[in-house]
């Protein structure tokens, strides 16, 4: 598993940084399963919240304690959160890996935000142990805590993990057809798969990849879009310009403006 966190690290809409928020990497053994911990202070303005092809365990937290916790779920389109004035903290999670340490059937996710308790057993003990933590820090090492306690535990899908291992690969434009080839899996067994761990099918995925993949190309200003058709399989600019829209609510160029005013 950690060979796919080596090749493919998802990235949000300000991957140039932002004013408020903060990033703490996991322990070697957490890595494989989660991108990271995360802290935002709030300021007076809406954040663009695109698909990071990552799930997020997130708590609100004021002066006076914790406000509320809830579990955010694969999305599949960009959408602005509310500016609630409030200190967040946040647990994310690989696609992939969310549900393991749930083992819960994700198949009715859908995109959708959850009380953290609906999917996570243990999730008083969680809540508890970050409302009694003071810093940022604090609350990302009784974090990793709790999760370490599910390790022993974990069984993973080898035939799901070669699929998203071939996807990554692929960039993204690939038939199902192909996955199925690659990991001798058929189609109905694949969807299952992605379904009760993502709650997205395998195309699903596979557009969210290509998507993903593309905009960190363009964050690292080397794009050309003529091949960028040809790289990630679309069938002319047109295409994937509306492909990109379509997910990020802007086009690449606004995309781009959008991360580096946020710095």
């Amino acid at each position: 598993m950690l060979s796919l966190t080596k090749k493919y690290t998802p990235v949000l809409s300000t991957p140039f940084g932002r004013e408020g928020y903060r990033e703490i990497v996991p322990c070697g053994a957490l890595k494989p399963f989660v991108r990271c911990f995360w802290t935002e202070k709030q300021v007076a303005r809406n954040i663009l919240v695109i698909p990071d092809t990552c799930m997020d365990i997130i708590f609100k937290t004021a002066p006076n304690g914790l406000v509320g916790d809830f579990f955010c779920a694969l999305a599949e389109h960009s959408f602005y959160s509310e500016n609630i004035g409030m200190e967040l903290f946040g647990i994310r999670f690989y696609a992939w890996t969310a549900q393991l340490f749930s083992r819960r059937d994700f198949s009715e996710s859908g995109g959708k935000a959850f009380s953290t308790g609906e999917y996570f057993d243990g999730a008083a003990e969680l809540r508890s142990a970050v409302t009694n933590a003071r810093t940022f820090e604090e609350r990302a090492a009784v974090s990793e805590s709790w999760l370490i306690k599910s390790l022993d535990n974990i069984r993973v899908n080898s035939d799901l993990l070669n699929a998203i291992d071939f996807i990554i690969d692929s960039q993204g434009s690939v038939k199902i057809s192909e996955i199925c080839g690659y990991t001798a899996t058929s189609a109905r067994q694949l969807e299952r798969f992605f379904k009760q761990s993502m709650g997205i099918s395998p195309k699903c995925f596979s557009d969210l990849i290509r998507y993903q993949l593309l905009w960190q190309e363009l964050t690292r200003g080397r794009m050309n879009v003529l091949d960028a058709v040809e790289k990630y399989g679309y069938s002319d600019q047109p295409h994937l310009l509306n492909d990109f829209k379509k997910r990020h609510l802007m086009n690449p160029k606004q995309a781009l403006d959008y991360a580096k005013i946020q710095k």
